[in-house]
């Protein structure tokens, strides 16, 4: 009928005047339209989701397809949302390449590019596919970012987005982006809050027409599984969509129960245990941090233990990561704390915190040892100085000599013996000598030189020798990362310090490479320090608070080399791209800018060596160590030269009194 009706009225206005025929082709049109509609049955059909009518081939392409209402409104408020988004970003459309066949898809997708370019914006306009989906190009970065992706089914989009490992390890996903997902078809917000991708960006608007209505959902990041949250819903076209943005997130997480990767590791992790051996609480600088952290943004912290084998983790051969690092970089945990270093190799496998501490990595190496009691009686000089006393005496003798066979006095015949002439040197340099005037003026003045010179030296050693003698005198401490290098000490520690020693440019610090024991425990590694054997790298405040918990003011054996490495930040690791760096970060800031980590730091050091050390008995060992009495140990060298002296003299006497052989007998008649 519809066609016999056009047929008729066509052929008229052929043969009618031309206004005529102007006016036959517009009732032909309104005809049309209204048949149209009585086929349809006069209404839109009602449903759950507004009905999307195939469209006729060849229609495909066209610019002008009729476009549902609430459909239009989605449009428009997406628009909008793009229209206040600022000048520097970049716009990108994904469109999926099965959708053009749907009426409403290929419709939006056109008069969204109209609605762009209105507003003067460029628009990249890309089909969504896998092969786009994985390609580095889709996911540039800049300052600024927006996607519009105009889904129907979605199964390629929710493939991509659901795949970790595409999208975090290849970087095949910008998480910094803000995205518009036009809900089209029959995906639905539910699934799309799920996808691993979708839950950890932070701007997400969904936009679904959905019967008379439109709808404005964003995904829930905690707590995990939630639904997604409503913003905005409308159905009347007068509605001001431009007051849509992007949803600031909430600061408040609801009590989310977040997962936490810790150990014992004092002053940054205090454990404080019953009598059982369990951890009733948790105290340090990093726990208070996280306790505060919780308190403000309003969530439950579940530990998770490492254990002290693996603590701040390390790569297997096999290139799966343990201890804290990998529970973080597997997401086991949400977040990761315990006096962890900031550093470039780690990087690569978590995302780090704003920092709240700062820490060198320093050696500890043992005490000096005391230096063995024998040598007391020639500690008040160096070598050095006994080397001179020794030339000085070698030639005090000879020069006596010479001056009296050359003097024009006739001096005593005591000073004409070159043995003498060295005993009466000796004997001035212990102030005590034979009673000897010299004659002559020379001779006098050189004798007066020798007793000055002799007084100065028994004076000087005198004096030292007792200081020596009252306090117990140690060996050259380690100061240097090269004295520690020569030492001979094993080195241990954990095998993160591995890596900083292979990146140094300090050949020293490089030849520690393959000396470091990294399988090693740190509480037992102490003892093996304290006993000689070892020496330990860790950070300086950890090494401060367990040497001296351990080992107290009086009787330390532990000493920790004033060379230490580069200074390291320290600050708390999430997984990579969680959105919760963003929302925690600046707390740490405020806590930080506040002196409040400095005050926990105090307070935990305090509490830790209470526990540890008894006060009266490091006063009690100062005080013995003040009022010891010198023993035979103290004097021991005094015997050993005394000793010494006895083997010579009776050496000399042996040689004086034996038989000297057959020329000696000889000699001997002759002189009878």
């Amino acid at each position: 009928m519809f066609v016999i009706l056009s047929s008729f009225l066509s052929v008229l206005g052929e043969r009618a005047p031309q206004g005529v025929g102007i006016g036959m082709g517009v009732l032909v049109s309104v005809l049309a339209l209204t048949l149209w509609c009585l086929q349809r049955g006069g209404s839109v059909p009602q449903g759950p989701r507004v009905s999307l009518p195939v469209l006729r081939p060849g229609l495909e392409g066209h610019t002008h397809l009729p476009l549902d209402k609430m459909v239009q409104q989605t449009i428009r408020a997406a628009a909008n949302v793009l229209a206040s988004q600022p000048p520097a970003c970049h716009f990108t459309l994904l469109r999926e390449h099965t959708n053009d066949s749907v009426p409403q898809v290929a419709a939006a997708i056109q008069s969204l590019k109209r609605e762009v370019w209105a507003f003067q914006r460029p628009l990249q306009i890309l089909t969504l596919g896998l092969a786009t989906l994985r390609e580095e190009a889709t996911w540039r970065r800049s300052v600024c970012d927006v996607y519009v992706l105009v889904l129907g089914d979605g199964r390629e989009f929710v493939r991509h987005a659901d795949d970790p490992v595409a999208s975090t390890s290849k970087g095949l996903w910008n998480f910094k982006g803000r995205y518009i997902l036009l809900l089209l078809g029959s995906l639905g917000p539910k699934r799309l809050s799920g996808l691993s991708t979708v839950t950890k960006t932070a701007k997400v608007l969904m936009l679904q027409p959905l019967g008379n209505r439109v709808f404005v959902w964003t995904q829930r990041l905690f707590p995990r599984g939630s639904p997604p949250r409503l913003l905005h819903s409308w159905r009347d076209e007068n509605r001001r969509p431009e007051r849509l943005r992007f949803f600031n997130r909430e600061n408040d997480l609801r009590n989310s129960v977040l997962r936490v990767s810790t150990f014992d590791h004092p002053p940054s992790v205090v454990y404080v245990q019953d009598d059982a051996g369990r951890v009733v609480r948790r105290l340090g600088v990093d726990m208070q941090l996280i306790e505060t952290l919780a308190r403000v943004r309003n969530f439950t912290l579940e530990f998770s233990e490492v254990s002290h084998e693996e603590l701040w983790g390390y790569e297997l051969p096999n290139g799966t990561w343990v201890g804290l690092v990998g529970q973080v970089h597997h997401e086991m945990v949400d977040l990761g704390t315990c006096n962890l270093f900031l550093e470039t190799h780690r990087a690569k496998l978590v995302d780090y915190s704003s920092p709240y501490n700062f820490e060198r990595g320093c050696f500890l190496t043992p005490s000096p040892t005391p230096i063995s009691s024998w040598r007391s009686s020639t500690m008040p000089f160096t070598w050095s100085t006994w080397v001179a006393t020794g030339v000085s005496l070698a030639l005090g003798g000879v020069l006596l000599r010479l001056l009296v066979a050359f003097s024009s006095r006739l001096e005593p015949r005591e000073f004409r013996s070159l043995s003498y002439g060295y005993l009466y040197v000796l004997g001035s340099l212990s102030s005590r000598s034979l009673n000897l005037t010299p004659h002559g003026p020379s001779l006098r003045m050189y004798v007066g030189v020798v007793w000055l010179a002799t007084l100065i030296l028994s004076t000087a050693y005198s004096a030292n020798l007792v200081a020596f003698l009252s306090v117990t005198q140690l060996a050259a401490p380690i100061n240097t990362l090269q004295q520690l290098a020569k030492s001979g000490l094993r080195l241990g520690g954990h095998a993160f310090w591995k890596t900083q020693f292979r990146a140094s440019i300090d050949p020293v610090v490089r030849s520690f490479v393959d000396r470091l024991e990294d399988h090693v425990d740190l509480d037992s590694l102490f003892d093996d320090v304290a006993a000689g054997r070892y020496a330990l790298i860790e950070n300086r405040q950890y090494l401060e608070t367990i040497a001296g918990a351990r080992y107290p003011r009086g009787r330390n054996s532990l000493r920790i080399v004033p060379q230490c490495l580069l200074t390291y930040s320290i600050g708390v690791a999430f997984p990579q791209n969680s959105p919760l760096a963003d929302l925690l970060n600046p707390l740490i800031v405020r806590v930080v800018e506040a002196g409040l980590v400095l005050r926990w730091r105090r307070e935990v050091v305090d509490y830790y060596r209470s526990q540890s050390v008894d006060s009266r008995s490091v006063l009690d060992a100062a005080v013995s160590s003040r009022t010891t009495a010198l023993a035979l140990t103290h004097l021991q060298g005094v015997f050993y030269v005394l000793a010494i002296g006895y083997l010579l003299a009776l050496m000399a006497f042996l040689a004086e009194h034996l038989p000297s052989g057959p020329s000696g007998s000889r000699t001997s008649s002759r002189v009878h």
